[in-house]
């Protein structure tokens, strides 16, 4: 952040209106000096990203309670949660609502992690600098949430995909965009975040073909297409999601595998360097069309191609019948057949 001119920002796109809220506090004082922190920081960065559809911002001490109390303002929506696997622990949260028929951005965040910033005498420098790259990370999303919104039809609140091939994709190859266009965003205010989603990328990519394969074999007797998407497809696309993130905090630093040799190793040895790579190249090709963007184009068809790539490298195929109907093939493979039918 040394090129920045702290005298000279432009004008903050962040709405006069904005309410922070602060939940399940018991000191008041801290509860209010962290909530003033926390929104100078957001006006800050509203200096770099568009920020204008930034509904408000929830920061609680029982972080899914927090994230349950959002007003989503559509009915029948499920409440909203967070990321809890063994490799990734979600902390914080960019929300879409709808507001008066318009679509924002809530952000939520666990208090925890933000606390660093007025407790200087308690953490360290990294710990606020990490507090600071969480908040960044998540105004990134609502600055890409606004442009998706606008010009990705499939990608607008509520919209539900007819098409089944396309409905699985797309879904993936968002999540894939949303986070190298966010991490690239906001690199500059998080310095610790590629290093982080190095050691994310390294926890899920050995065994995650293996993985797959178990799920493939567990279908052969169980013949469930859905949980076998939901098992085998998951544990194939969660190396892209989690390149996607470093990928995009890789651009925003001009950085190469050669800052993150191990990572890069890791991707060889799990089989996925050529999709990464066409990951990359494609991800940075929709960055660089963004002014041309669209709703008449379907911008992001390469990664919706590319995540169909990721299916077939795992032995599955979507395919319709003479109905027109969707399904799924798993062709035979010894990796992929039942144990018992091994012996």
């Amino acid at each position: 952040m040394d090129d920045i001119d702290w005298d000279n920002l432009p004008p903050t796109t962040v709405p006069s209106s904005l309410l922070v809220s602060l939940q399940g506090f018991t000191n008041q004082d801290a509860a209010v000096e962290l909530g003033k922190a926390v929104g100078e920081c957001v006006m800050t960065l509203g200096s770099f990203m568009d920020l204008s559809t930034l509904d408000g911002v929830t920061i609680g001490i029982d972080y899914d309670a927090a994230l349950a109390s959002i007003d989503q303002g559509i009915e029948g929506l499920r409440p909203l949660d967070r990321t809890d696997t063994e490799e990734m622990q979600g902390v914080a949260k960019t929300c879409q609502v709808m507001r008066d028929g318009v679509v924002k951005s809530h952000l939520a965040f666990n208090a925890e992690m933000l606390v660093p910033l007025i407790a200087e005498d308690q953490t360290t420098m990294e710990a606020r600098q990490s507090a600071i790259g969480i908040i960044a990370h998540e105004c990134g999303h609502v600055d890409v949430n606004a442009r998706m919104e606008a010009l990705v039809p499939d990608a607008r609140l509520g919209v539900k995909i007819a098409d089944f091939e396309r409905a699985v994709l797309f879904q993936i190859a968002r999540i894939a965009w949303d986070e190298y266009a966010v991490c690239r965003l906001s690199a500059r205010f998080a310095p610790q975040q590629n290093d982080q989603h190095a050691d994310t990328v390294r926890a899920v990519l050995p065994e995650a073909r293996t993985r797959a394969n178990e799920s493939i074999k567990a279908y052969r007797l169980h013949g469930d297409l859905y949980r076998l998407l939901g098992e085998a497809g998951g544990e194939l696309c969660q190396p892209i999601k989690a390149c996607a993130y470093l990928l995009g905090g890789m651009d925003g630093e001009d950085l190469t595998w050669a800052d993150f040799p191990e990572t890069r190793a890791a991707i060889e040895a799990g089989g996925y360097g050529e999709l990464v790579d066409a990951l990359r190249d494609r991800c940075r090709a929709l960055w660089d069309s963004q002014p041309t963007w669209s709703a008449e184009l379907d911008v992001l068809a390469p990664l919706v191609d590319l995540t169909r790539d990721v299916f077939v490298s795992g032995g599955i195929y979507f395919y319709q019948d003479e109905a027109g109907e969707w399904s799924m093939k798993v062709p035979f493979t010894p990796e992929s057949m039942p144990d018992d039918a091994m012996t």
